[in-house]
């Protein structure tokens, strides 16, 4: 038991030392045999040389080891990407039912226009205004073109 005791003392003795020569500081010299000594103040009327102390390594932001995330963290995004995932899926199958629509108009109108009967359009008093050839061509070109960007 007296042991422990000591033993504890001498280990709570060098910690104190250690604390107080970081806090003063810490000075190499070398003595008339050439032995080489540290201490905690300069020696009397000899050269001595403060030694520096190594600065700790500060913890900023890079260095910070990233804590893991919880369980509800990453269900969270989980739940965030399949609902963005899903999003785009509904975007391109608008789009897709958009352009089969579009197509569709587009070969029904040259379906009419190709066909050999006069066309006519009604007025706002009910007269009928038949379609010149020039403009069923130009007509023909327009719709052909929308079938061509829409149609796959």
């Amino acid at each position: 038991m007296q042991r422990r005791l000591t033993f504890l003392l001498c280990v709570c003795g060098l910690l104190a030392a250690s604390a107080a020569l970081a806090a003063n500081g810490l000075y190499k010299w070398v003595d008339e045999k050439g032995r080489v000594h540290y201490s905690d103040t300069p020696p009397a009327g000899k050269p001595a040389v403060k030694l520096k102390e190594k600065p700790q390594p500060s913890l900023d932001s890079k260095q910070t080891p990233q804590r893991s995330r919880s369980w509800q963290e990453q269900l969270q995004d989980s739940n965030e990407r399949r609902f963005q995932e899903d999003k785009k899926q509904q975007e391109q199958q608008q789009k897709a039912q958009e352009a089969t629509e579009k197509c569709q108009g587009a070969r029904n109108a040259l379906d009419s226009l190709k066909r050999e009967r006069p066309l006519y359009r009604v007025g706002k008093e009910g007269e009928r205004t038949f379609m010149e050839d020039d403009e069923r061509r130009r007509l023909i070109d327009g719709w052909q073109k929308q079938a061509d960007a829409h149609c796959k």
